[in-house]
């Protein structure tokens, strides 16, 4: 296979309509500032372009994702920042909704902050550790269209080799088309709903876990 190297500046990786997308949501998060630091003084922004290199494409699951998570962290940080410090969270075995919630929580599997549940759908549950405030954030059900959910399924039993070739082409153009004419024209709030509610966090199943050392000494002051 012959990759094309394309200058990073045409960002060809970040879909047009997502450029003027008015409702896409974009995150402040607050981090530590070393390996064994204390609290950074200032915030850094987000967005869903880094989201994407972090993800890897820019999909319909990293943009619902998103949407998903910015109704969720604005309970849990009314201020507007987020802690990526003291979360945790839960979401199904998705890719894309993992490595979401991943970079916007700090939550990762060998620190005992990130697990799954075999639940589907789009949600998250996320806990702020310090307060045991705990949200879940859903979508609305029927907003993702039958017609996608038919196609990957058909596209998961599939056989042959032109015919998967042409439904690969053809599941990702119909999902582009609404992400661009649906998801990204609607405010988050209109389709992903958020409250808080009890969960129990149980360990997570992860035999080589470690000690998050870049974060056990935020507090010590100056």
């Amino acid at each position: 296979m012959t990759t094309n190297i394309i200058k990073d500046v045409e960002m060809w990786y970040w879909p047009e309509k997502a450029r003027s997308a008015k409702y896409l949501p974009t995150f402040w998060v607050h981090d530590t500032e070393s390996s064994h630091g204390r609290y950074a003084n200032h915030a850094k922004l987000i967005t869903g372009i880094d989201l994407v290199k972090f993800h890897g494409h820019a999909c319909d699951g990293l943009f619902r994702g998103i949407y998903a998570m910015s109704q969720a962290l604005k309970i849990l940080f009314e201020d507007g920042i987020i802690d990526r410090t003291d979360l945790r969270f839960i979401s199904r075995n998705s890719p894309c909704l993992g490595d979401v919630g991943a970079y916007l929580t700090g939550g990762r599997v060998r620190f005992g902050t990130q697990d799954v549940l075999s639940r589907p759908g789009v949600w998250y549950i996320i806990q702020r550790i310090s307060s045991g405030v705990t949200v879940e954030v859903i979508e609305e059900e029927g907003f993702f269209p039958s017609e996608i959910v038919d196609k990957e399924a058909q596209l998961s039993n599939m056989t042959d080799g032109d015919e998967k070739a042409q439904l690969v082409t053809k599941l990702k153009s119909i999902q582009d088309q609404w992400v661009a004419n649906s998801l990204l024209t609607s405010h988050p709030e209109d389709h992903y709903f958020a409250k808080k509610v009890f969960f129990n966090f149980g360990e997570v199943p992860y035999a080589n876990q470690g000690s998050r050392t870049d974060i056990i000494y935020k507090e010590i002051p100056e």
